[in-house]
């Protein structure tokens, strides 16, 4: 998923500095020539601090006391509201879900700033060790809570994807696009369930392929802001390198995450083959009729901001709008959300486990579709109003300017990212992995299926205009693996905990460990890759 881009602030939400004439004006006749002969180096955009406490190291220290003062505030009214039990340190439920979110979240940002690494990956090491040092126990309704919040993590997770397809790439690119989605997410999988399938004791046939896809998603978290900054510095705009992986990433996810369910649906579905295969047939369409209606109903409804807005003198147009767009992209956002989480716990209650995901991602494209359709239409007209600005630089911020609701939901992923990526941490333990045989398992049946790919996604971009560093770095960016497996993993294990045997539990933690060995293995590989041969394996355009 795309990281957020920052927005510009208003006007009366500038520095004081920013708004001043930079011209020395009311210096009386002096201009900047009395102050620190460091002003003349500054260019018209610099801001000043104002007092000894908007300076750097005060502001910094600042910034560390209100998370402090926050995280503890947070705390105290839980335990003044909640039963001693829940907030018990160590043993409390609730207690250890706070402490492995903040944790997560400081882990994750100190990784990133130290180390350079993903914070996802933070947030996996810090859930294993509070798993591992006892610090963490949930039981009764908490854990209730905690698989809530990871099918909340799916369900925005389905909704990014969506919202990040563009129907105007996919059809310029429809043929390598697809390509590259089906033939090495297809392979990878394969391969993966059948070195699983030979290599792990009591792995059944339907595990396997659960396990494949899980592991056969890339992470576009990971992918897409490593892509987007090189796209700013102009690496690999020649040929569309950027758009065609940002484009491939959410489909390839979008097919793990379709057979996932399928497969899932399967384990524990009774009857013949046959009556599994029409159901699947029946869940999917089912998926793609309800996706279809919601994502038209959702063009239409709320209507757009402007179209109460035309009998009015210009200067309201303009606060009419800016209200209006605000009061529109919280309903959009809140009836897509709430439609598609909807969709997904009413699928399965009904016994269409594959409808609700389905009926996610086909929504939110739908509605994207139709909310940039009119946009297009409304700015085609020459009605300044609605205009993005023009006058600025960034493309991307300009693209991001028009997709609000994108923007409301990369946000709430932001918040999710340390329970999701903490939770999964959680469920590694140290005694299972039996001295190491799990691991080098988990790391055979990765290897292989990385392999695989690297193999078929070579094939599948090979006669399509490409370099051979230009392939070389299409393999390096198909690597990293964190999202989708930190949020199908768990998933599996959760359902097999409710609905299957010891051995289906024992199957699905086996899952769990081999998903996080993919993540340890290929997120900082993949990352660190992406930034470091991205500018010597790709052209540069002028």
């Amino acid at each position: 998923m795309v990281d957020s881009a920052g927005s510009s602030d208003p006007p009366e939400e500038q520095p004081l500095q920013q708004l001043q004439p930079n011209d020395g004006a009311g210096d009386d006749g002096q201009g900047r020539s009395d102050r620190d002969g460091d002003d003349d180096d500054r260019t018209a955009g610099d801001v000043v601090a104002m007092a000894w406490c908007d300076d750097r190291l005060p502001a910094t220290a600042a910034n560390v006391a209100a998370t402090i003062v926050g995280v503890a505030l947070a705390w105290s009214l839980l335990y003044v509201n909640v039963s001693p039990e829940l907030m018990a340190v160590p043993g409390g439920s609730l207690s250890s879900i706070f402490m492995l979110y903040v944790t997560g979240a400081v882990a994750g940002r100190l990784i990133n700033r130290i180390v350079g690494l993903p914070p996802r990956f933070g947030m996996l090491l810090a859930g294993i060790a509070l798993q591992n040092a006892g610090l963490y126990t949930v039981t009764g309704w908490c854990s209730q809570l905690v698989s809530f919040i990871r099918e909340v993590s799916l369900a925005v997770t389905l909704i990014n994807g969506g919202l990040e397809l563009d129907a105007i790439q996919l059809r310029r690119l429809s043929g390598v696009v697809a390509k590259l989605t089906l033939l090495p997410c297809i392979a990878e999988a394969a391969t993966s369930a059948i070195a699983a399938y030979l290599i792990l004791p009591d792995f059944s046939w339907q595990w396997s392929l659960a396990l494949g896809f899980t592991l056969s998603a890339v992470s576009p978290a990971i992918l897409v802001p490593g892509l987007f900054q090189l796209k700013r510095l102009g690496y690999g705009e020649v040929k569309g390198v950027n758009t065609l992986l940002i484009a491939a990433s959410s489909l390839d996810n979008i097919v793990s995450i379709s057979a996932f369910r399928i497969v899932i649906g399967n384990i524990f579905m009774t009857g013949s083959v046959a009556s599994k295969i029409i159901q699947g047939f029946v869940d999917v369409s089912i998926g793609t009729m309800m996706g279809v209606v919601w994502g038209f109903f959702l063009i239409f409804v709320p209507p757009s901001p402007w179209a109460m807005i035309y009998k009015k003198p210009k200067t309201e147009n303009m606060i009419a709008l800016q209200r209006l767009n605000r009061l529109i992209t919280a309903k959009r956002s809140f009836l897509l959300g709430t439609g598609g989480f909807l969709a997904m716990t009413g699928s399965r209650w009904y016994g269409y486990p594959v409808a609700g995901p389905l009926a996610c991602i086909i929504s939110a494209f739908v509605a994207s579709t139709g909310w940039r359709w009119r946009l297009k239409m409304q700015n085609d007209r020459n009605n300044p109003t609605i205009s993005v600005d023009d006058n600025c630089d960034d493309e991307d911020y300009r693209d991001l300017q028009g997709k609000p609701v994108e923007k409301v939901f990369e946000y709430v992923w932001d918040g999710l990212q340390p329970s999701v990526f903490a939770f999964l941490g959680t469920d590694i333990k140290f005694e299972l992995l039996k001295g190491f045989d799990m691991v080098l398992v988990g790391l055979l049946v990765v290897t292989f299926g990385i392999a695989v790919r690297m193999i078929f996604t070579t094939c599948s971009v090979l006669g399509t205009g490409f370099s051979r560093k230009e392939i070389i770095f299409v393999n390096i960016s198909w690597l990293p693996k964190a999202t989708i497996q930190a949020i199908l993993a768990p998933f599996a294990f959760d359902v097999a905990k409710d609905l299957g045997t010891a051995v289906d539990v024992e199957c699905g933690n086996r899952l769990v460990t081999i998903a996080v060995i993919s993540i340890l293995l290929t997120a900082p590989i993949g990352a660190i890759g992406i930034k470091l041969f991205g500018p010597r394996l790709l052209p540069r355009a002028n």
